[in-house]
């Protein structure tokens, strides 16, 4: 997948090219984009199907339990488009989010609320700051990430501590560490970040961990990823994901069951709006 955030289910959804790292020591010399393009080289895939479960934690442990499928298709245009589905609880049975990424311009992204009709509700950009059905990823969290549209800037590599639930460290990765700013000025109006630093995994080339700064420059949430699974070659998967909402006293925990990288579970017609409006992505 490419770099896109439902940056929560492939890294920085997550969400192509070619650069060498044969050695430590050219790895040493890659610049934020370099790295940056190293992940998508390695974990972009063209078909991808998840069912997962979400769970929203509250400042005093209460809990919602969610399940829902992901999928993605690349088109013959190179560009991803995006359906995700929730199935339970009845509450949110049928709630779905269309994206298609375009090039040079703002993806395109429809709601389906069944609550409010059979039709789709078009995203506008300036709301994509807002959260996304209770959870703490925000719309744009969910959209594809155009390269050239952000600067990348190389900071000092750093030991990544990973975080749980529950606050505990789980983990420590020896990570680049890379801090991703809007360099496209309808971008930089349209995001409720002004920067994001990103853990990248030296190992795997992976985003494991991501931290979210508002437009004023205060830390705002972190996004965790582990349990990684091979899937492929160099592709690796997060099959865990947390993000951690330190302004909210929230949290979303997102768990894969499974996936599936076969075409046939992506079919083209199931990225279109009257897929969704004629109720055939329900089960």
């Amino acid at each position: 997948m490419p770099i896109i955030s439902y940056r929560w289910a492939a890294p920085l959804l997550v969400f192509a090219f070619a650069v060498s790292t044969a050695n430590s020591g050219q790895a040493q010399e890659m610049t934020g984009r370099q790295i940056l393009d190293e992940v998508s080289a390695r974990h972009d895939r063209p078909y991808e199907t998840e069912n997962q479960t979400m769970t929203l934690i509250d400042d005093r442990g209460n809990t919602e339990e969610r399940t829902l499928r992901r999928y993605a298709r690349e088109g013959e245009n190179g560009l991803y488009r995006y359906l995700l589905v929730f199935d339970e609880p009845a509450g949110v049975r049928g709630v779905a989010l269309l994206t298609w990424q375009n090039r040079g311009a703002s993806d395109d992204q429809w709601i389906h609320l069944p609550a409010y009709g059979r039709e789709m509700k078009r995203s506008a950009d300036g709301g994509k700051r807002n959260y996304f059905m209770g959870t703490d990823f925000a719309f744009e969290d969910m959209t594809s990430e155009d390269r050239d549209k952000f600067r990348y800037e190389r900071q000092p590599d750093e030991n990544a501590e990973l975080k749980d639930q529950s606050a505990k460290v789980i983990n420590t990765i020896d990570s680049y560490v890379v801090d991703a700013y809007p360099k496209d000025k309808e971008l930089a109006a349209e995001t409720g970040y002004k920067y994001r630093r990103l853990y990248i995994s030296k190992d795997r080339f992976y985003i494991r961990r991501i931290d979210f700064y508002d437009r004023r420059g205060r830390f705002l949430k972190n996004q965790y990823a582990w349990n990684m699974e091979q899937i492929e070659g160099d592709t690796w998967r997060a099959n865990t994901m947390l993000m951690d909402n330190a302004k909210e006293k929230h949290q979303t925990l997102v768990q894969v069951q499974n996936r599936d990288l076969s075409e046939d579970g992506v079919p083209e017609r199931m990225f279109e709006q009257r897929w969704v409006t004629s109720g055939r992505h329900l089960r």
